[in-house]
């Protein structure tokens, strides 16, 4: 097991744990939308360390049997003082990896990472060299969500190429009295057509 998290005089941080087993569930059939710009994702706070002015990255890292699935779960606590959006910002990101989702003699380490400026994830390896799909809980507080339109906000899979993939998810929540963004259950099945994204980022967009 390994546990990454690079930030420069912070308080964050991170936890990695095992998950349950579950069912395999069949993927539905999947559209691919063409854009002609880059997604508009949900920004993350400039500095909520408090001028500090350096990059941070958060990622958390696993090694994964395939006999057995395992989850890679990422948490950061930062505090915020005198930010309107409340005393801290926090990220809890969850990613599921279904037991025989590649090789059940093969261990291979997932990574997750959240990118420092917009609320998107990068996973190693990419979920389309899998046999299953994997499921996706996360939630950010403190954050600016007063421009976030409930009617196109949303919860997707963009290629480095711009393609765009809806995910399946059970729930998607924003809330503007907490300041904070949610999926539930967001599920991110393998593509194999010609036309699949080529990168893994999976985020929240409005």
């Amino acid at each position: 097991m390994k546990i990454t998290l690079t930030t420069l005089l912070l308080s964050a941080l991170v936890l990695v744990g095992c998950a349950d087993d579950s069912s395999f569930l069949t993927s539905p059939e999947s559209q691919f939308n063409q854009q002609s710009s880059s997604p508009n994702w949900v920004k993350l706070p400039d500095d909520p360390g408090q001028g500090l002015g350096v990059e941070t990255e958060y990622s958390a890292s696993k090694l994964i049997k395939g006999k057995k699935g395992g989850v890679i779960n990422l948490k950061v606590r930062i505090h915020q003082h005198g930010s309107e959006f409340g005393d801290h910002f926090e990220v809890k990101a969850k990613v599921k990896v279904e037991k025989h989702s590649f090789p059940d003699d093969e261990e291979i380490l997932f990574t997750i990472t959240m990118d420092p400026d917009n609320a998107y994830l990068n996973i190693s390896p990419s979920p389309n060299t899998l046999y299953k799909h994997i499921t996706v809980d996360w939630e950010i507080k403190g954050i600016d969500v007063s421009d976030i339109d409930p009617e196109t906000f949303d919860y997707i899979y963009v290629g480095d190429n711009n393609d765009i993939l809806s995910t399946s998810k059970q729930h998607l929540t924003v809330d503007y009295n907490k300041h904070k963004i949610k999926v539930k259950k967001g599920i991110i099945y393998p593509t194999t057509t010609s036309n699949s994204p080529g990168g893994s980022r999976y985020g929240f967009v409005h």
